[in-house]
């Protein structure tokens, strides 16, 4: 009985969206400076020889994590629409 009373916290589908285009712009991001060879925040010069794994590893995760992220985003939006249907009334 306990158990319908608490409610467990739910990441809102708008957190998730956020988090997706954030991930993708510093994946595309770090393509376009690898590309160009111009360190942007200049923590890192492009003749370092972490330079290239550092940037392939933000592209290589970046990528896939961005395209999740955006997946469970339009998940918890479709659930959070049948929840608010089922209070209207429509189904």
């Amino acid at each position: 009985m306990g158990n319908e009373s608490e409610k467990s916290f739910e990441i809102p589908f708008y957190v998730y969206l956020l988090t997706s285009a954030v991930t993708a712009i510093a994946a595309i991001g770090s393509i376009f400076e690898y590309a160009n060879k111009r360190p942007v925040f200049g923590v890192l010069s492009s003749d370092s020889i972490f330079y290239a794994p550092l940037l392939g590893f933000f592209v290589f995760t970046g990528i896939p994590t961005s395209a999740f992220l955006w997946f469970k985003s339009v998940q918890t939006a479709n659930k959070e629409a049948e929840e608010q249907d089922k209070r209207d009334g429509y189904f």
